[in-house]
């Protein structure tokens, strides 16, 4: 039988996870990264961080989770955005670009409603390690 074990992967540069869940599974060749939002439970008002702050925010915090088993940027291979209000994809998909440059990772967009702690957007990404 040929078992691969999963390690879960703790990054101190990002917010540590506010439930039961891990930043992080690496499994493999392939790091799992639990949704980031834009903003954290240390965030006075999330109605005055512009939408463009918060995906940085959430993508900076996704880097160094990858940081830590030795990836880079243009290692993440897919990104699954969700989004509060579809009327803020525009500015989110202008600071997603920004971000990436010319990386263009698989992607897919929710839009999905109130996430927690009022943040406008929560990314999930899966990353290649040792590419």
């Amino acid at each position: 039988m040929n078992v691969r074990k999963m390690t879960e992967i703790r990054c101190a540069e990002a917010p540590p996870p506010g439930g039961h869940y891990a930043q992080a599974m690496l499994h493999g060749d392939t790091l799992y990264v639990s949704g980031q939002l834009g903003v954290t439970s240390t965030t006075p008002d999330a109605d005055n961080v512009p939408i463009a702050e918060q995906v940085a925010f959430a993508l900076n915090n996704i880097a160094a989770i990858g940081r830590v088993v030795g990836a880079q940027v243009d290692d993440i291979i897919r990104c699954t955005v969700y989004v509060a209000d579809i009327a803020h994809w525009d500015d989110a998909n202008r600071a997603y670009a920004a971000f990436f440059g010319s990386h263009r990772p698989a992607r897919s967009i929710v839009p999905c409603g109130a996430l927690h702690f009022g943040a406008l957007i929560e990314i999930e990404a899966v990353i290649a390690v040792n590419s």
